[in-house]
């Protein structure tokens, strides 16, 4: 008979096939012999069932691939294994029966020196399989760490580095369970991982999103290492899919944290089809944006200067490419992306919303891999491979726009058909692991936009970092993390309008840092880190040159801004009962202007807890406070190409914010669906608005065009998430308001009377609705649906005759609103073919983005008609649908 079962790897399980297939749906070229033209793996198996009733098999995931065999009927079964072999299965005969599986063959025995003791076991840990040369980690074993007769007693640690089984890169955020004792831990970002257990025989479960669960027997006699392999999951079942974020959401005493992993970002439709971390975070809960196609986003009610956003440890100052149409990350190279809403980790700082930190990819371990993409207006590429199998990896992405077609497809008479707009960047990684406590990591990164509406304005803006990192496990519970590295980021404008009045505007800011982390293992529940972060600034503010020898602009140079920001930091995290968890934070953050000799000094609180009810109902509450030290200048609600930044000095201090969260979090059908409900309240001081009329560029006295304010936000979200499954996605909704309010009285020029009013990215109700449905292996579709209220604006409501002529009377700052926003998109995904041996798979990606061609307004504007009657006008950006297809070619 043939067997089919489900496995880490296994997609069809045959038991021995006997006697002579009797006739059923095939076709006969002759009596003598049996054909089969065409047909799927499940008919296939239905064949063989149709003689062999106790046949059992799952046709979720099956490949797609077409089988033809024309053999004779005594032939036929060795006819069947010869067809699936060449389209990649391997084939292990063992014990009377024939397994046919997918990626890897069988282990028919156990490796040397299975039954020993002593350090041979504790290397031991993994089987090498002749038909892939992957490593997997063998779970139907005891894994015997330590020598039996050690004597040790009491608890000891185990460690070990958690990888990818096919490109043995580090896999982060793997959750650790100890069955009997409820230890549990997570692996780190070079996918580490240390737990504390008592000496004798264990459990352990690891879990990871889009990953097979992995149990492993062992049994601890000393401390040791064991180093764990994990494969993806080949195919979703329809019954239960278990992966680690409920488990986090429930033991963790962190809230406001959500991790996005690469797989759901690709998935979600994004305009011209272009994967983005950016968009794809604002589907989140309590993150908005201020219209289409903005740079930045908004955070709990904070300001998009707000949010410290690093890739690889450097700080990313503006994460937009072309206008905001795209974000300036490549998700081919990242690795994984975590937001921080609340209960901010003490290590961080610099910003008072929130923490969005992205993790580049180390590059495979096994073997030289690569993809290119192309798109409508993007194409991408990258390549990786080790330099030394296991020791040394590269990984390298770029990309590139030929957008320009858009400005020239306008018309000839447009003011912008002569216009231009591109950009690229570039990422590389090396990393080192010179043994199993130590490893170096280099990471570069480079991004450049230049675009032009007319002939005679050119703009260009950049972001760079560099980083060097070092990662040491140097004891049993100690390690530590050094990073140090440079970041920069800088605009200019030329303008050659006029020979005589051409010049060129710059601003650029330069920043090193240097990070030191330690963390200590206190005891099985309980683990206390500590460090330092320091940060020198070097801005330049402003320059102001002549371009052309013929221009008669004055160079001018604002003076250079330059500061030092050190903090040190401690965070504990404690367990007392496996229901009640806490975590303490304190950041004694200082900054130094080194201009003005003016010092700042702010403590900053981290606290969190979680009571669980139930195993799969818990809550949490917390409090944090945090201060910043560096304001963006800009009088537009988006990130501009033209915004300078301001460090704190002695007229314009830092900002300071606490915000209180609580939540309730559900787990519910079996660990299937998520579900999530916070609120929180939020109150902000010093942050700087502007007063009217404000000139904001090459201003040296900009403290005085500025005012400070006092801001507070409040708010609710809810979450219901589906992360696996035939359909998974997640939908959430955010009820919040944010505020602010002039904090000094100017008279009759104080802001709105000195009441509270709207900030510039209040948006009360806020909807999205992110899914995606397989209808197989490698067919399914996306949807993404965005709702939200308009923002603020301030409009004039009067006219009024001064001095000879018409002035303006303005309604309250931020007193109106645009039209609500809506937008669905759509996608349908063709995934590569499963033949393992091919050597590249191509995938296809068509899509609309904006299905309905709403009209969203991203501002209002005002012109005069020819009878003098003043008129509004609506900017919308993208106002009908946009169709797209992206090809993506993996090797």
């Amino acid at each position: 008979m043939l067997k089919v079962r489900s496995s880490r790897f296994v997609v069809l399980f045959i038991l021995l096939l006997l006697g002579v297939f009797a006739s059923g749906n095939v076709l006969y070229a002759q009596r003598a012999n049996v054909r089969l033209s065409h047909v799927s793996i499940d008919s296939l198996v239905n064949y063989v069932r149709s003689i062999h009733p106790k046949t059992y098999f799952i046709s979720d995931g099956l490949d797609q691939a077409n089988y033809t065999v024309d053999a004779p009927r005594e032939k036929i079964l060795e006819s069947i294994l010869s067809e699936l072999k060449n389209k990649g299965y391997a084939i292990t005969r063992f014990d009377g029966g024939i397994y046919i599986l997918r990626t890897v063959g069988f282990a028919t025995e156990l490796p040397m020196g299975y039954f020993s003791s002593g350090e041979q076991l504790q290397r031991d840990t993994s089987i090498y399989l002749d038909q892939s040369g992957y490593k997997f980690t063998f779970a139907n074993k005891v894994y015997e760490i330590g020598e039996s007769n050690s004597g040790v007693t009491g608890k000891v640690y185990l460690s070990g580095y958690i990888t990818d089984v096919a490109t043995g890169e580090p896999l982060v955020g793997i959750s650790i369970l100890e069955a009997s004792t409820g230890a549990y831990t997570q692996s780190d970002a070079s996918g580490f991982y240390r737990i504390l257990l008592p000496v004798g025989e264990h459990l352990l479960r690891f879990t990871g999103y889009s990953l097979e669960d992995l149990d492993l027997n062992v049994l601890l006699h000393d401390r040791g290492t064991l180093d764990v392999t994990m494969k993806e999951k080949v195919f979703a079942l329809k019954g239960a899919v278990i992966t680690s974020e409920g488990m986090v959401n429930h033991r963790s005493s962190r809230m406001g944290v959500e991790r996005v992993r690469v797989e759901n970002i690709k998935k979600v439709p994004a305009v011209f089809g272009e994967a983005d971390v950016i968009k794809v975070i604002m589907t989140l809960p309590g993150v908005k944006s201020v219209g289409e196609a903005s740079g930045g986003f908004n955070v709990r009610g904070g300001a998009n200067d707000q949010n410290l956003i690093l890739f690889n440890e450097g700080t990313i100052y503006n994460p937009n490419h072309l206008f905001g149409i795209f974000s300036a990350f490549n998700t081919d190279i990242v690795s994984d992306v975590e937001l921080f809403k609340s209960s901010i980790p003490a290590e961080y700082g610099g910003r008072i919303s929130s923490v969005l930190d992205i993790r580049g990819r180390e590059g495979n371990s096994k073997k030289m891999a690569g993809s290119v993409g192309l798109g409508v207006l993007t194409s991408r590429f990258h390549l990786e491979g080790p330099f030394k199998k296991e020791k040394t990896t590269f990984i390298l992405g770029g990309r590139t726009t030929y957008s320009d077609w858009i400005l020239k497809v306008l018309p000839k008479n447009s003011e912008y058909s002569n216009g231009a707009a591109s950009f690229n960047d570039l990422n590389a990684q090396v990393s080192h692991r010179f043994n199993q406590k130590n490893s170096l990591h280099f990471s570069g990164y480079y991004s450049r936009d230049r675009f032009s509406f007319t002939a005679d304005t050119t703009y260009r803006y950049h972001n760079a970092n560099f980083s060097v990192k070092w990662r040491n496990h140097f004891s049993d519970g100690h390690s530590l993390v050094l990073s140090t590295g440079y970041d920069s980021y800088g605009y200019k404008v030329e303008d050659t309008h006029n020979d005589w009045s051409s010049f060129s505007l710059s601003s650029n800011i330069r920043q090193g840092y240097l990070k030191l982390r330690f963390q200590s293992l206190v005891a099985a529940k309980h683990t206390f880190s500590y460090g330092l972060n320091s940060t020198m600034y070097n801005v330049e503010p402003g320059n102001r040159l002549p371009y052309g020898d013929s221009s008669a602009i004055e160079p001018r140079r604002l003076t250079t801004e330059r500061a030092l920001e050190t903090s040190l930091f401690f965070n504990d995290t404690y367990q007392p009962t496996d229901r009640l968890s806490f975590d303490f934070g304190l950041r004694l953050s200082g900054f130094l202007s080194l201009n003005t000799r003016k010092f700042y000094g702010t403590p900053e609180l981290r606290i969190s807890g979680k009571y669980s009810f139930l195993p799969n109902l818990s809550f949490k509450a917390g409090f944090n406070s945090m201060a910043q030290y560096i304001h963006k200048i800009s009088n537009t609600v988006a990130i501009s190409p033209t915004d300078t930044w301001k460090l704190a000095d002695a007229d314009i201090g830092p900002q300071r914010g606490w915000q209180a969260a609580a939540g309730l979090y559900w787990t519910i059908f079996d660990h299937r669906v998520d579900l999530s409900l916070e609120g929180y309240y939020k109150r902000m001081r010093d942050y700087p608005d502007y007063k009217s009329g404000a000139i904001l560029v090459m201003n040296e006295n900009l403290a005085q065009e500025l005012i400070s304010t006092m801001g507070k936000a409040y708010g609710v979200e809810l979450m219901v998430k589906k992360p696996g499954g035939k359909l998974n996605g997640w939908i959430s909704y955010t009820y919040s308001r944010s505020m602010l309010r002039e904090m000094e009285d100017r008279g009759l020029q104080t802001i709105n009377n000195g009441e509270w009013y709207n900030a510039p990215h209040d948006k009360p109700h806020d909807l999205k609705l992110v899914g995606n449905y397989k209808f197989t292996h490698r067919y399914s579709i996306s949807v993404n649906l965005d709702y939200s209220t308009g923002r603020p604006v301030t409009i004039p409501v009067a006219k009024y005759l001064y001095g000879g002529g018409y002035r303006l009377y303005y309604s309250e700052r931020n007193g109106y609103r645009i039209p609500d926003y809506f937008r669905l998109d759509l996608a349908i995904n063709i995934e590569p073919s499963h033949y393992l041996r091919q050597l590249s798979h191509l995938s296809v990606t068509f899509g609309v983005y904006n299905v309905t061609g709403r009209k969203n307004p991203y501002s209002v504007f005002y012109t005069r008609n020819s009878s003098g009657s003043v008129n509004g006008n609506m900017l919308c950006v993208f106002a009908v649908p946009i169709p797209y297809l992206n090809l993506n070619l993996k090797f």
